[in-house]
């Protein structure tokens, strides 16, 4: 398949098993481990296959949502900065989390995980 970019206001694949590298290289991976009353929300983008972190071609930013309002949100720079970050809150079991992240090149990202 193509590596060229997915023209939609906000790619979420479906099924990973079945996406290309370029749609796995921008997927962003969520995990959630509860602790107490805190789950900790990890994001990394890049995870199944890398992504380029150079000044032409980086993550920007990465969103972290539940039920649809931004509850942390990293600016990231190019060559300095990790497309990996986490944050630890207070979430009800059952809840969808969404990471929404943004390529300066392809666009915006999104994956979820349920508590």
């Amino acid at each position: 398949m193509s590596d060229a970019p997915i023209l939609s206001a906000l790619n979420l694949v479906q099924n990973l098993d079945e996406a290309t590298d370029f749609e796995r290289k921008h997927t962003p991976y969520v995990s959630l481990e509860s602790a107490g009353d805190l789950t900790k929300v990890s994001v990394a983008v890049g995870h199944y296959v890398g992504h380029p972190n150079q000044p032409d071609h980086y993550i920007q930013w990465i969103d972290i949502q539940v039920n649809g309002n931004s509850i942390a949100r990293f600016d990231l720079a190019p060559v300095a900065a990790e497309p990996v970050v986490s944050v630890c809150v207070r979430l009800e079991p059952g809840t969808t989390v969404r990471a929404i992240e943004y390529c300066n090149l392809h666009g915006v990202w999104a994956a979820e995980a349920v508590i």
